[in-house]
């Protein structure tokens, strides 16, 4: 029987990856707790629940593109955020609340004094924001988002942001992307990184930790 599949289509829009702080030695410390995988540790079904709550938060501006691992990739098509700076700021403000409030209630609910529930409290949300033209192709009965932005966003969780001013919870903004949203220096701190495939993307950095100014 043949499948017909639909074809690509090009899209351009703005790109988000949501991405959670601390996961890896989260995880390295859950799986030296439970070695032998015998049994789920209740570390899984707490992450799975942090990771809902970041999809919650950002629908429906965003789309869900794909879940991977610790991080959530969504996606605004079209001009839906066109000059909505103060709202891209609020939508991730709210997303981080409500990701921290996860975290409190995963401390009282399922903590206890193993070294894996000892870093629940450093767990974080960071996210990255970029623009441009990307397409929409289906894939194994999945459409996946492909093209040059949709590489270069993902490059940009790999920064010098936390290294340069201790923030783990932030929102980094390209240019292109503040452009388009109408995003004004003084809402940010200016950054930039380089990176050996795709050269120099500069932005703003928005600390989520401080709250709203």
């Amino acid at each position: 029987m043949t499948t017909t599949l639909s074809p690509p289509r090009p899209e351009r829009g703005i790109l988000l990856l949501a991405d959670i702080s601390g996961y890896t030695a989260f995880l390295g410390r859950v799986a030296e707790a439970h070695p032998d995988m015998t049994e789920v540790a209740p570390a899984y079904p707490v992450l799975s629940g942090m990771l809902d709550t970041v999809v919650e938060a950002i629908s429906p501006t965003f789309t869900l593109a794909k879940l991977e691992g610790d991080a959530v990739f969504a996606y605004a098509p079209g001009d839906r955020l066109t000059g909505a700076a103060e709202e891209l700021i609020g939508i991730v403000r709210r997303t981080h609340e409500a990701f921290r409030s996860r975290v409190e209630e995963a401390m009282v609910v399922h903590y206890h004094p193993c070294t894996a529930c000892t870093l629940l409290p450093t767990l974080d949300l960071k996210f990255v924001i970029h623009e441009g033209s990307f397409v929409v192709q289906p894939i194994a009965g999945h459409e996946e988002l492909v093209g040059p932005t949709v590489n270069a966003v993902h490059r940009l969780l790999k920064n010098s942001i936390t290294e340069r001013t201790g923030k783990r919870a932030y929102l980094f903004v390209s240019e292109a992307a503040a452009s388009r949203l109408g995003l004004t220096a003084a809402q940010g701190l200016p950054h930039r990184e380089r990176y050996a495939d795709i050269g120099e993307i500069r932005g703003l950095v928005i600390d989520l930790s401080a709250g709203p100014p």
